[in-house]
Parts: structure tokens; sequence; C-alpha cells
């Protein structure tokens, strides 16, 4: 279901996505390609479940001797860069369905598009445009930061982290990676989210099977619970996922990232994020 919220929103309600799509041209609205979104957005996902076998495979494993419908693809792209064998395309979905609403609208002549799938957001921004991403530090509260962004660098921005819609290895309350574009940005805020972990008896774990029988990832023990940990516990699992963001950045898969843990918070690089006072 597709809904106009105002002339340049809409809201698409369509099984497993549930996204928010801001778009205009030139300051202008553009109504009619925004009423459209609906049909392509179900394409996709009719393609998605056309592979559902290989979007469940880890990534390694994949032919690249396949032709891959355009969903797929992206997915396998952002999972591969990412560079961590354990991954399954399905680690980047949300974002993938994000950045292919992005360029559908670009390609129709929207200078400035902001896609937002359920925290996994595709940015466009034509020349002058600027926007302002607000960041939140764990799931159901208000931001506490933002990340201004002015140009086409940055094109997308994923959250991973416990209590969302997938599973995470870590114990993160929000992991966010800031990337060129949001299918690499998902993938690899699922990375830096599994890497925020620590060994400890507050930390309660269950394989995946058992909690979704239909999960992409059922030997994998992931996160159920998380105690109030002591202060030595975070910083350990903090610093495991500043390393981590640190190898990525080095690496250039992304520009940066945000690690949020039980009021505790890492950036990098430094000061790539403001507070909201």
């Amino acid at each position: 279901m597709l809904t106009l919220v105002n002339p340049y929103q809409v809201v698409i309600d369509s099984g497993p996505v549930q996204m928010s799509v801001t778009a205009e041209r030139r300051g202008e609205p553009i109504v009619r390609e925004l009423r459209k979104l609906e049909e392509p957005v179900n394409n996709w996902l009719d393609d998605l479940r056309r592979y559902l076998s290989f979007a469940k495979t880890t990534w390694p494993e994949l032919s690249n001797d396949i032709e891959y419908p355009k969903i797929l693809g992206k997915m396998l792209s952002g999972v591969s860069l990412s560079g961590e064998p354990n991954l399954t395309p399905m680690a980047a979905v949300a974002g993938s369905m994000s950045e292919l609403v992005c360029e559908h609208l670009v390609k129709r002549g929207a200078s400035k598009v902001l896609v937002n799938n359920g925290g996994d957001i595709a940015i466009h921004l034509g020349s002058g445009e600027k926007t302002r991403v607000g960041i939140v530090p764990r799931l159901g509260v208000k931001p506490s930061h933002y990340l201004d962004v002015e140009g086409k660098k940055i094109g997308g921005i994923a959250t991973s982290g416990r209590g969302g819609r997938s599973f995470t290895l870590g114990i993160a309350d929000a992991a966010v990676a800031i990337a060129a574009t949001s299918s690499i940005a998902d993938a690899c805020a699922t990375v830096l989210g599994n890497s925020v972990n620590a060994d400890s008896p507050l930390i309660e774990r269950r394989a995946a099977r058992d909690l979704d029988p239909a999960t992409d990832i059922p030997e994998l023990l992931v996160t159920c619970a998380v105690s109030s940990l002591p202060q030595s516990l975070k910083e350990e699992a903090l610093e495991r996922g500043l390393k981590k963001a640190r190898e990525l950045v080095e690496r250039k898969i992304i520009y940066g990232a945000v690690l949020f843990l039980q009021g505790e918070m890492r950036q990098f690089p430094p000061n790539l994020i403001h507070p909201i006072k």
C-alpha cells in the first residue's frame, strides 16, 4: 500500500518493506513519480522471492556466472565489499531496496531524494542540495546526534544493532555506517553491529534457527538480551567495534561509523556527527 503524506513524501508498506520516500525536482514536487513507486517496489520484491535461496547463501559460495536480478546484485555487491565471509546478501536487503528506489526517482528527474527503509537510508543530492540526518542511539528513541550531508559523496546511512528487524551477533544498541551507497552502508552496519561484542554471562545468546526457522543464519548464535554491563566490558566491546570501523574506513569501504552501547558512544573519524542541543 502506498500513502501520499504530502506532495513531497509517500510511505510504502508492502510486505517486508516499510519505507518513507521524500523527493523533489529543484524544490518542486514530483507527485506523479511518487505515486507510481509501488509497482517497481513490488517487482523487486518478486525478483527477490524468486531468488531467495541465493539471497540466504553466504556470498563467497555464490557463483559469478549467474545473472542475478538487480535487487540481488546490489545486495551481493554490498556484502562482498564488506569482506565478511559469513554474511549472506540478506544483510544488505533493506539498504539495497532504498538504493533502487532512490535511483529510480533520480532517473525520472528528481534532484533530491531521501529514502528511509527502516533506518537504512539512501540519499541523492543534486548540485547545491543538502540535508541533515538524525542519528539515534537505540531503537525507539529520538535522535541524539545529527550528520550534515552535502554533495554526492555520501549516498547511504544505515543502522544495525539490537532490537531491529534483523538478528545481530553483537551487543551494540546501534551501529551506524556511512558510505557511498545504502547497500554498502547496510552490509557494513551489520558488520559493525556484530563487531561490538564481548563474552560475558550478562549476555544471552541463542541459535538463530531457534528464534526464526526461516533465518538466513540458522547456525549462528545471536544476541537475545544484554544486562547492564560494567564499564570495562562496554569499553572492550566498543573498542572491538571501533577497530572494525577503522579497518573499513582505511579500506575505503565506508566514510565513517558511529557506535552506541548503554549510554556510551564512539565514532570514527572524530567529529563525524554532532549532538542535538
